[in-house]
């Protein structure tokens, strides 16, 4: 199956569907890659019967498909799979308290996703060679910033096209596999205090 790049949700059902944390919890698990509800039971540590319902429920509007089913001891297991690996609501959904807490939620998870792939990285993916951090293989940054709305969304626009040329071609055999988490966002007040 290949999954789309991103999913416009058109109707407010799929938006109160994905809207919900522990399908925004699943989802994440299935944008990755195809699990079972078994397999999403034993990561969440949920009963079988209540992941099998918001399974029902996400693949009922289309936010997840069946992709393969496979034959073990006698039972048949079945993977799904989310269809895209990011889910925007379309504009006419855009003013429904559901979009901003679904974001909301999506954000908190995308977090938390990348907590487990720091805990899980290799021991090489925290080693340093230099005290130089432009020739660090790694990156840790979070800071905060007084701009202007236009000025940021250039930025971001600018950010994505940046994103794209790590996907042009490269020496297929220095290739190594890396994690990039992003979040942005408007603040109420900056925490990071300067001295003046």
């Amino acid at each position: 199956m290949n999954q789309q790049s991103i999913f416009i949700l058109e109707t407010y059902e799929q938006l109160k569907v994905i809207s919900d944390p522990l399908r925004t919890k699943m989802l994440i698990h299935l944008v990755e890659q195809p699990h079972t509800g078994q397999m999403l039971a034993q990561e969440l540590n949920l009963s079988r019967a209540k992941v099998l319902y918001h399974l029902r429920e996400l693949e009922k509007y289309g936010i997840i498909q069946l992709v393969r089913k496979e034959e073990r001891g006698g039972n048949i297991l079945k993977f799904y799979q989310a269809v895209a690996r990011g889910f925007i609501p379309a504009d006419h959904l855009l003013t429904y308290v559901e979009s901003k807490e679904a974001t909301r939620q999506s954000y908190l998870e995308v977090i938390d996703r990348a907590k487990t792939r720091v805990l899980t990285a290799p021991d090489e993916s925290f080693e340093l060679h230099t005290s130089n951090v432009e020739e660090w293989k790694n990156l840790s940054l979070q800071t905060e910033f007084t701009v202007s709305e236009k000025k940021f969304v250039e930025f971001t626009r600018k950010y994505r096209e940046l994103l794209d040329m790590l996907k042009e071609e490269d020496d297929e055999s220095a290739k190594q596999h890396y994690y990039l988490m992003t979040t942005a966002f408007q603040i109420e007040e900056l925490l990071f205090k300067k001295e003046k």
